[in-house]
């Protein structure tokens, strides 16, 4: 990861981490939370926020959805009003959810440890497994998206099927896919 995608990435989380203190806050003192996040989406402070939940203790403290800008797979859909009903093209920030409820499960002894061998995981695969190199596979480089395997979404356009996503959305097994891929690099 470079440094630059690192300070991005710490600075979004952080981001996130701060409006939702924020909204927590601002929802147990005043409860005005909505019409001031709503004046600061009209005059610019706020931009292209899909949606702002704060919860504490399982309990919902202020929900918010605005408008704005969005895109699928790479063709705009122009503005659009979001709610809980409206689906997101969620991609990175995905990342960052399956490595918190990774941490959870693993908390609860549900899944293997990040040094467990990764085709270990998925028998159905073993004929992969035996491929050179990627017996050093493991959960961990799963997690930090450090196997090294060639992948391209950002310069070959989402309508061109060697794009690596449509690929995979193409492919009869998007895990065999995604298993079967080249090496760019070798494990970290």
């Amino acid at each position: 990861m470079t440094r630059r995608a690192f300070n991005r990435r710490t600075a979004i989380s952080m981001g996130a981490a701060v409006m939702a203190a924020a909204a927590t806050r601002a929802a147990a003192v005043d409860g005005d939370l909505a019409a001031r996040l709503a004046e600061m989406e009209r005059d610019g402070r706020v931009y292209g926020l899909h949606a702002l939940l704060a919860t504490r203790g399982g309990k919902l403290l202020f929900e918010h959805y605005g408008r704005g800008d969005d895109e699928a797979w790479g063709r705009k859909l122009g503005q659009v009003t979001f709610g809980p009903t409206v689906l997101h093209d969620l991609r990175s920030v995905t990342k960052s959810i399956v490595g918190m409820l990774y941490g959870i499960a693993l908390a609860d002894g549900k899944v293997p440890p990040p040094e467990a061998r990764l085709y270990d995981q998925f028998p159905e695969y073993a004929d992969l497994a035996k491929q050179a190199g990627r017996e050093r596979l493991t959960v961990a480089h799963v997690l930090s998206m450090t196997v090294g395997f060639e992948w391209d979404e950002l310069t070959i356009p989402y309508g061109d099927p060697r794009n690596s996503e449509v690929a995979m959305e193409l492919s009869p097994d998007r895990y065999r896919y995604v298993s079967i891929g080249r090496w760019w690099a070798s494990p970290a």
